[in-house]
């Protein structure tokens, strides 16, 4: 009998915000994967799950990060392999994520392609970074009729256009496109519309309610999330 591959949403940073279901899963895999980048989410995600992982085997997965898409895919068929692998040896495989596996998550590329092939999979959801933001800023998403957009920064060809979309906005993988684009805010008048919360539910929490009091404080960094209010 061949294993199952789950995804398992770790949340946005604090391990207390890890969901029973995903701490249920975690325990009954055999095999831990963890995704490998240049970033820092990856190291975040495993160090949430940690305490549930002792005595279990771990399974690092490659991913590039170039501009050339074909070899993105290449790295991302060869991390697929390595996961079939324990799979056809009959063990369960946990690969975990930060924040929500369906959202911007490297998960999503082993799901497609490993459920393409016939093997049994399962996605764990997990709190998401923008919704941790929101509650940590004491402020609603979106309520009533209003609209929500979730924008990634990197967005450039079509930011000008995203942002000035009526409804809320989250901007996400903001990186170092994210200067630009609170200048593009304040140019429409989001300047006092505008939270920034930093490595929201991690220890070195920043929350800014408005663009002006971020920039004076010289914050930034790659967890940075941006929730724009239509309406104050």
């Amino acid at each position: 009998m061949k294993g199952k591959l789950y995804g398992i949403g770790t949340g946005p940073g604090d391990p207390e915000l890890l969901t029973l279901k995903a701490i249920n899963t975690i325990e009954r895999c055999s095999v831990i994967a963890v995704p490998k980048t240049s970033g820092d989410s990856e190291k975040v995600a495993f160090t949430i799950v940690e305490k549930y992982v002792a005595g279990k085997e771990l399974h690092e997965c490659h991913f590039s990060m170039i501009r050339d898409l074909e070899e993105r895919k290449k790295a991302r068929l060869l991390a697929a392999d390595g996961i079939i692998k324990y799979l056809d040896e009959g063990k369960d495989v946990a690969f975990v994520t930060l924040g929500d596996p369906t959202t911007y998550s490297t998960y999503m590329y082993m799901h497609e392609i490993i459920a393409g092939k016939g093997y049994e999979t399962e996605i764990v959801p997990g709190i998401t970074s923008f919704a941790a933001s929101a509650a940590a800023l004491g402020i609603s998403l979106c309520e009533g009729d209003e609209t929500l957009i979730i924008i990634p920064a990197s967005q450039n060809d079509r930011i000008d256009e995203l942002l000035k979309e009526e409804g809320n906005k989250v901007i996400m993988k903001s990186g170092r496109d994210l200067a630009g684009v609170l200048e593009k805010l304040k140019e429409l008048g989001y300047g006092d519309k505008t939270k920034i919360a930093c490595e929201v539910t991690m220890e070195n929490q920043r929350l800014f309610n408005s663009i002006e009091e971020y920039e004076k404080a010289q914050e930034g960094g790659y967890f940075t999330l941006v929730i724009v209010k239509e309406k104050v």
